[in-house]
């Protein structure tokens, strides 16, 4: 841990919730929920068989805790909370991402292929709600029923696969009457995935938390969605002069055109598009919900609600894209692209700094081949070459400026600095 900055992190020792890095080597100064003190035991390499109660009860191993940061470096202890507390009751799932495995993906994937032929042989060529009703709410109860009874690993895996393919099903199968759903489907499926993820059985089940906060912003999505769609199927009643359905159907038709409903008016939703902006604002609470529990150590949480996150960010971003056109589709991409890049090295998520990068490629190659506009293969060269200069260029300077962050947050916060941490250990 040489080349890690001073700050509290996870106590190696087991002792304490997180223990002061100097920079080059533990100290006594510890801390639980908030509350400093000091170890008796001091960075002895030794660790105890006794633990104060108010510690993990499951020492951290110092091989796999080192790097493991309960806060940013040099970012006071923060007391529990209540949203702390009850991602703690989560158990270690909420700090710890998951771990890839071929067990766990097949397992996974097979629960997910059992419930879909259930789905098929028992609805049959007939299918109606009241069969896809009781089929789904079968494949829950014996979701749960696995998870919480059956011991075998890869049946409890497989309940989870199980139970994404049982959760849409039962919400479609409830809510959705003559074609019309949308917004009531995504709003039950978001509330039985978030909690299931929050109650026993598929407790801390943290892909349950991705899959209910995309159904929640697929909802919103979906209404504004449909309200498009019925602006859409008046038009076409006047077009085709039928009074009779357009005055049945199309009551307020024109306050809508007047902006007097919906969320925003409508000369604004008709350039940008309302769908485009409910996914980008889904998108931008969820990366930040991921930024603040990155910090926080709540690494497991934050990955669920980041996947919700990047999946949200890439709809909205081709919505408002397709909308833009031109030179403002390009710029709104890299933006978001370099959102997408900030989150994923803030909580060293390579998978999300990845996807973001490309995202900011694609937008500045757009951007580019906008102002160029290649009429041969010359230019189309000319246009990844620019690219990749400017791609270069954005690296290069991204990097001091991040160093300078970097170094003036460990300044401020670190112990002796001028303005002192308050939670920082004084100086000896």
């Amino acid at each position: 841990m040489t080349e890690q900055a001073a700050g509290w992190f996870n106590d190696p020792y087991g002792r304490f919730q997180q223990r002061y890095w100097n920079g080059s080597a533990w100290t006594e100064h510890v801390a639980t929920n908030g509350v400093q003190q000091v170890d008796p035991m001091g960075a002895s390499t030794v660790i105890p068989f006794a633990i104060p109660p108010t510690a993990y009860t499951t020492p951290a191993d110092p091989a796999e805790q080192e790097f493991a940061a309960i806060s940013s470096p040099g970012e006071p202890v923060a007391p529990a909370g209540r949203v702390t507390a009850f991602l703690d009751g989560l158990g270690p799932d909420a700090r710890e991402r998951p771990r890839p495995g071929l067990r766990t993906a097949m397992a996974g994937l097979g629960g997910a292929a059992i419930a879909i032929g259930v789905l098929i042989a028992v609805v049959g060529d007939e299918p109606n709600r009241v069969k896809f009703i009781g089929v789904s709410l079968g494949l829950m109860v014996a979701a749960w029923a696995l998870r919480t009874f059956v011991t075998l690993e890869e049946a409890k895996v497989a309940a989870v696969g199980i139970i994404v393919v049982a959760i849409p099903t039962f919400a479609g199968a409830v809510t959705i009457s003559n074609n019309q759903g949308g917004f009531s489907t995504g709003l039950l499926a978001a509330a039985l995935f978030i909690a299931a993820w929050a109650l026993p059985g598929f407790k801390s089940r943290n892909l349950l938390l991705g899959l209910g906060a995309l159904a929640l912003v697929g909802a919103f999505g979906a209404l504004s969605a449909n309200d498009r769609a019925d602006t859409a199927k008046c038009d076409q009643y006047l077009q085709e002069s039928d009074y009779d359905r357009f005055d049945a159907e199309c009551p307020n038709y024109f306050d809508d055109l007047a902006g007097d409903i919906g969320f925003l008016p409508l000369g604004l939703t008709e350039n940008l598009g309302t769908q485009g902006i409910v996914y980008l604002v889904g998108a931008g609470t969820f990366l930040g919900l991921t930024w603040r529990l990155d910090r926080r150590g709540y690494c497991g949480t934050a990955t669920g609600l980041c996947a919700a996150g990047l999946i949200s960010a890439l709809v909205g971003t081709v919505l408002l894209g397709n909308e833009f056109g031109g030179t403002t589709g390009p710029l709104l991409v890299i933006v978001v692209g370099l959102i997408i890049c900030l989150v994923g090295t803030h909580g060293e998520r390579r998978a999300t700094t990845w996807w973001g990068a490309a995202l900011t490629a694609i937008g500045i190659a757009s951007l580019v081949a906008v102002q160029i506009e290649p009429d041969s293969s010359s230019a189309a060269g000319a246009v990844a070459i620019v690219s990749g200069l400017v791609l270069v260029a954005v690296a290069a300077l991204s990097a001091p400026i991040r160093a300078a962050i970097r170094n003036q947050q460990s300044k401020d916060d670190g112990p002796g600095s001028e303005q002192p941490n308050p939670f920082a250990p004084p100086t000896q």
